[in-house]
C-alpha cells in the first residue's frame, strides 16, 4: 500500500479502484472516541432494538473462550482496568451522532434511538475475575448484565481489550513458569505489537504476569516504573565504523551510560567477550550483563560464560516458553531474556 503526499491511501487496483482520502492521518484514539470504537453491527442492532421496544430490557452477555490457543492449558485473565475504564467514560458526543447520521445508513432508525445515544451512560453492572486469574475454555472471565443495547453495544471494545491483554498475559506466565523465578524476563514486543495502543497494553499485560520490565518508554513512566534495554547492532555498527574498533564503541557506549549491558554478536561473539575479559581484568570496565541476539545460543553462551564467569547473560532473537525450555535442556548459560515478536503475538485468544 503507497500513500501519496495529498494523504490518498492507494490500493491494489485488483482491490480498489478509487483511492480511500484518510482525513486523520494519526488515526489516534482518545477516551472521548471509545463509544465510537465499535463494530457496525452493534449499533445497528442498538437501533432496532430501540425500533422494538427491547432497548431497555435486562440483558446478561458473558465474555469466554471456546477453546484454548494450541498448547495451552489455561488462560491468564489481563484487561479488566481497561475495560472499566471505558465503560465509566462511555459517552456519545454531539458530533459523533453528527457522523453517526451524515453515515446515510441509519436513516430509518427510529428517532429515540439519537436521543438514547445522546443521554447514554453505561448503567449496567459488571461481574469479573480479577486480573491474574487463571480461567479455562468456556469459563467467563467477565459478565456484563445492562439494558440490551447497552450490553449488545459495548461487546466489541471489551473483547479486543481483553482478549489481547490475556494472550499477552498467558504467554508472559507461560514464559515466567518455564524460565524460573530468578530468571530476568524483559518485555521487548513495542516493534511486533499490533499497533502502538497495543504495545501499551501489551507492555502492562507482561508486567502484571511476570516479567520484570519493558523497553517501553512510554508505558513504563506511565505505570510508575524504570524502561530497561541495551543497545542495538546499529550503535555498535556506527560507533566501530567512527571510532576504530567495537572496544572503542563500547568504551563510548559506557562513557554515557557506565557499566550498561552490552550487545556483543555483532561480529564475533566470542572474540567480544575475549575483549571484554581483558578489560575486565584489568581494572578498565565493569558490566552488568551482555546479550546475545543471534547464533547458537547454547554454544555461545556456554563460551560466553567461560570467560566472563560473573557477568550476566542475556538472550534475545524470537524467543518462547518453547525456545527457553529447549535452551535450558541444553545447558544454555542464560540468566535472562528479552522477549519481543513471540510474547506479543501468535495464536490469538478467541473470546467471545
Amino acid at each position: 500500500m503507497r500513500t501519496s503526499v495529498d494523504g490518498l491511501v492507494k490500493h491494489p487496483a485488483n482491490l480498489l479502484q478509487e483511492p480511500v482520502r484518510v482525513e486523520d492521518r494519526e488515526l489516534a484514539i482518545a477516551s472521548e472516541d471509545y463509544s465510537l470504537l465499535t463494530d457496525l453491527y452493534q449499533l445497528t442492532m442498538a437501533a432496532c432494538y430501540t425500533g422494538e421496544g427491547l432497548d431497555q430490557t435486562r440483558a446478561s452477555f458473558e465474555l469466554f473462550a471456546r477453546r484454548l490457543p494450541a498448547g495451552f492449558g489455561y488462560l491468564i485473565a489481563m484487561g479488566l482496568e481497561q475495560a472499566l475504564d471505558y465503560l465509566e467514560k462511555f459517552r456519545f458526543s454531539p458530533s459523533q451522532i453528527v457522523a453517526l447520521q451524515a453515515t446515510g445508513i441509519f436513516d430509518r432508525a427510529p428517532e429515540r434511538f439519537w436521543s438514547l445515544l445522546a443521554d447514554a451512560r453505561f448503567t449496567g453492572d459488571v461481574w469479573a475475575v480479577p486480573e491474574g486469574t487463571a480461567v479455562f475454555a468456556n469459563e467467563p472471565l467477565l459478565r456484563v448484565e445492562a439494558p440490551l443495547w447497552q450490553a449488545q453495544l459495548v461487546e466489541t471494545y471489551l473483547l479486543n481489550t481483553i482478549n489481547y491483554q490475556t494472550l499477552v498475559a498467558t504467554r508472559a506466565a507461560r514464559i515466567r513458569d518455564v524460565a524460573g523465578p530468578e530468571a530476568t524476563l524483559l518485555e521487548f514486543g513495542t516493534r511486533r505489537a499490533f499497533s502502538p495502543q497495543g504495545s501499551l497494553w501489551a507492555a502492562r499485560a507482561a508486567l502484571a504476569a511476570g516479567l520484570d520490565a519493558t523497553s517501553n518508554v512510554l508505558a513504563a513512566i506511565k505505570l510508575g516504573q524504570n524502561p530497561s534495554g541495551t543497545m542495538a547492532h546499529a550503535l555498535v555498527m556506527a560507533l566501530t565504523a567512527t571510532a576504530g574498533s567495537e572496544g572503542e564503541a563500547f568504551t563510548a557506549f559506557h562513557r554515557y551510560f557506565p557499566g550498561a549491558p552490552l550487545l556483543i554478536d555483532t561480529y564475533d561473539t566470542v572474540a567480544a567477550a575475549q575483549m571484554l575479559a581483558e578489560k575486565i581484568d584489568a581494572g578498565e570496565m565493569q558490566l552488568s550483563g551482555v546479550r546475545l541476539d543471534s547464533g547458537d545460543l547454547v554454544g555461545l553462551s556456554k563460551q560466553v560464560r567461560s570467560l566472563l564467569p560473573d557477568v550476566p547473560i542475556f538472550a534475545s532473537g524470537d524467543l518462547d516458553e518453547w525456545e527457553i525450555a529447549r535452551l535450558q535442556a541444553e545447558g544454555a548459560c542464560i540468566d535472562g531474556y528479552g522477549l519481543g515478536t513471540r510474547l506479543v503475538t501468535g495464536t490469538p485468544v478467541n473470546g467471545v
